[in-house]
């Protein structure tokens, strides 16, 4: 009885030796197999590359400025009659405006995304402007037939120039930000006496007289403005400028002939501001962008 069960056990045995034995073969041919295979390496993400505004650059500028001026203007003569010694008159406000075009240079640093910056700037314009008003008091216009003399005034702004500190937040490769600084102005002003139909100051002798004032007028300016990286090189902006000289005074003394009994002459006080709107292009030296 115990024969068979015997025999049973030694098959099973022996099957179960060979199962293990086949199991660690495959095992070991797997290993292997895994072994001559190369491993796979996953690339890591490149690191973005930041536009950097740092560094100098230089460009030019286009748009247009409106300028404006009021003021007071005055003939002053030697005359019996207190109101005719002198007779002040406002001088109208007037506002006009030109072109203009120019060129800037300056250097930026940024720092994180605050860009600390300064410009300067040269626009060249033709703002003019004029008026007319009677050497003595009234109200009559001025034209040949007034029987009196009359004044005319003029002025001219040939160039802005401005020096200024930026204070601007970059936005990758948009920038904005505010200036302010210094401005200058090439203004050449004149003033005229005609005094050729009735002559002026107690009718002295009747001729036309003309005074030149040439000057570079200094003041304040302010403003905010745009720009746009195009490339690590080039840079193209939009840009508002107020600026402010304050008040201009200029006199002119007529030749004595013109002035029986005494001196006589005109001034002119004017107040003048600017509000320049401008599109322009830059290039950025050394534009490379940085690795953050």
């Amino acid at each position: 009885m115990e024969g068979p069960q015997m025999s049973c056990r030694i098959v099973l045995k022996e099957l179960a030796g060979a199962a293990a034995a086949a199991g660690m073969l495959c095992l070991g041919l797997a290993g292997a197999h895994a072994a001559d295979i190369a491993p796979r390496y996953v690339k890591a993400p490149a690191a973005a590359a930041v536009w950097d505004w740092t560094g100098f650059y230089a460009g030019a500028d286009i748009g247009g400025v409106k300028a404006t001026t009021g003021g007071r203007s005055n003939f002053f003569q030697d005359d019996d009659t207190p109101e005719f010694v002198n007779n002040p008159q406002p001088s109208p406000a007037s506002s006009t405006s030109s072109a203009i075009g120019g060129v800037h240079l300056g250097y930026n640093w940024q720092i994180s995304h605050l860009v600390l910056g300064l410009e300067g700037d040269w626009q060249w314009a033709s703002a003019r402007h004029s008026f007319c008003r009677q050497t003595d008091i009234g109200s009559d216009p001025c034209s040949d037939d007034s029987g009196r003399g009359f004044l005319t005034l003029q002025g001219e702004t040939r160039g802005i120039g401005t020096v200024r500190g930026r204070l601007g937040y970059a936005f990758d490769r948009v920038l904005v930000y505010g200036t302010g600084g210094v401005a200058f102005v090439d203004a050449r002003d004149s003033i005229t006496a005609d005094c050729r139909v009735a002559g002026c100051a107690n009718s002295g002798t009747r001729n036309l007289t003309t005074a030149t004032f040439s000057s570079v007028k200094t003041g304040w300016v302010a403003g905010v403005g745009a720009e746009l990286m195009l490339s690590p090189n080039w840079i193209v902006r939009s840009e508002y400028l107020h600026v402010d000289v304050g008040t201009a005074s200029d006199t002119f003394n007529l030749a004595p002939a013109n002035c029986q009994g005494g001196p006589c002459g005109a001034s002119w006080s004017r107040s003048q501001h600017y509000d320049i709107g401008r599109v322009g292009f830059s290039y950025k030296f050394g534009g490379a962008t940085r690795i953050d």
